[in-house]
């Protein structure tokens, strides 16, 4: 608890370096040791079986078997062939021991003699070693030797034993690097999380102390934010609580005045500051608007959103059947009325459609208007942002209206999507999940 994150990867780091130079350290000077003791015994090996040869050259045949039963112990065996077993070549050898005892045959002036060792690995617990040995009067001098040629342990060679420990250690290595990094993995999936409810994420505290710290810093963080906004919508509730009461009184006082043109102008003043006091708190307000039970059927909410806008020129081709999304039946309906609004107002004629992907259902609606420039596709929704830039609500709405649909449509798991309408204006692509039954 008390060793930080960086600490934490250095030590895992140091040890498992640590521990592989160890292991390249006893290796090294365990294979040293075997190099020289294997020199040693193939130097003593060489001498017996060349004075073993030259015994059996000079005694009579009757105490040959004498000899070579003497020399059978420890391990070795001594037997005299006639020649040499079938399929024995004369490459392959170990030449390091045939020509030792070569040459210890010379040193006692014994010169031509054919020497052939090979070695068979399988023997549990070590190396067997066959040496042949030509005899003056004929035959081979056959000598199996078990002996440690090659360093082992529980009869595999160490070798093997050093490869499989360098992977063990970097197998924990890796175990313990990724065990301190997943509360890192942790936290980003927790944080990706965040600002997708109505209030804060609660992330558990797990890790080394600099991420229990960032942990407690973001939760922190998040009670601020949704503090800070719940007091912005407070304040903007009771402003917009206060322009109501005024702008009441105004609407009064204004239908009181004598029938002109100035009296029909600021009418529609009052009621286009009224509409977007209403779009302003309900922009506020959406962040802390529980979801509504889902369910609602996507085709009987667009042909009431077209009846309800009466003689409107809006073509509708929808599937016989209900088509049921996740998403409640008041959100839904909003974002239904602000496309279609949308579309009326500046396409005139309107197309709906519904289409099924899947588990999905696209809702799509079209108009034949001026449609949208490619690089304002993405601004549009931001707030307050509209691509007619003199504010006239005669030629444009708040700015909010499309701001509020992606809002309400990704709240629930769906996504919109501007794109060019083939009837030449634009066309808007609403995906929201399908719900099985009703909420």
């Amino acid at each position: 608890m008390r060793l930080g994150l960086l600490a934490r990867i250095i030590l895992i780091v140091a040890v498992a370096l640590f521990a592989i130079q160890l292991l390249a350290l006893f290796v090294y000077f365990g294979a040293g040791e075997g190099r020289r003791a294997l020199g040693e015994a193939s130097l003593s090996l060489s001498r017996q079986v060349a004075s073993l040869v030259m015994l059996v050259d000079e005694v009579p045949a009757g105490l040959r078997p004498t000899v070579l039963e003497a020399f059978s112990e420890n391990g070795r065996t001594a037997a005299i062939i006639p020649g040499l077993p079938a399929g024995l070549s004369g490459t392959n050898g170990l030449i390091r021991i045939e020509r030792s005892i070569g040459a210890a045959l010379a040193l006692r002036g014994v010169h031509g003699r054919q020497v052939l060792a090979r070695l068979d690995g399988r023997s549990e617990s070590g190396d067997t070693l066959s040496v042949y040995v030509e005899l003056a009067a004929g035959g081979y001098l056959w000598l199996d030797v078990k002996d440690h040629v090659t360093v082992r342990l529980l009869g595999v060679p160490i070798g093997f034993f050093a490869g499989l420990f360098g992977v063990v250690v970097a197998f924990v290595a890796l175990m313990a690097v990724a065990r301190e990094m997943r509360p890192i993995t942790r936290l980003a999936q927790e944080v990706d999380r965040v600002g997708g409810g109505i209030g804060p994420v609660a992330i558990p505290e797990h890790g080394a102390p600099e991420l229990r710290t960032l942990i407690r810093a973001v939760n922190a963080m998040q009670k601020r934010i949704a503090a800070l906004v719940r007091n912005r919508t407070l304040t903007l509730g009771a402003i917009s609580h206060d322009l109501r009461t005024y702008l009441t009184r105004l609407r009064l006082r204004v239908e009181m005045m004598p029938e002109s043109r100035h009296r029909a102008g600021a009418i529609a003043d009052v009621e286009a500051m009224q509409a977007l006091v209403e779009d302003t708190l309900d922009f506020a307000q959406d962040s802390f608007i529980p979801v509504e039970p889902a369910g609602t059927d996507l085709a009987a909410a667009l042909r009431r959103c077209a009846a309800e806008q009466g003689d409107a020129d809006i073509s509708l081709d929808l599937p016989d059947g209900p088509v049921r999304v996740a998403m409640g039946d008041k959100a839904l309906g909003r974002v239904i009325a602000n496309l279609v609004g949308n579309a009326l107002h500046y396409g005139k004629h309107v197309f709906a459609t519904i289409e099924t992907d899947g588990t999905q259902a696209v809702l799509v609606i079209e108009d034949e208007g001026p449609g949208i420039p490619v690089e304002e596709r993405e601004r549009v929704f931001e707030p307050f942002h509209r691509l007619e830039a003199s504010r006239n609500r005669d030629s444009g709405g708040t700015g909010l209206g499309l701001t509020i649909v992606r809002r309400l449509v990704e709240r629930h798991g769906g996504s919109i999507k501007l794109d060019t309408s083939p009837r030449g204006g634009l066309a808007v692509r609403v995906r929201l999940p399908r719900a099985e039954r009703a909420g």
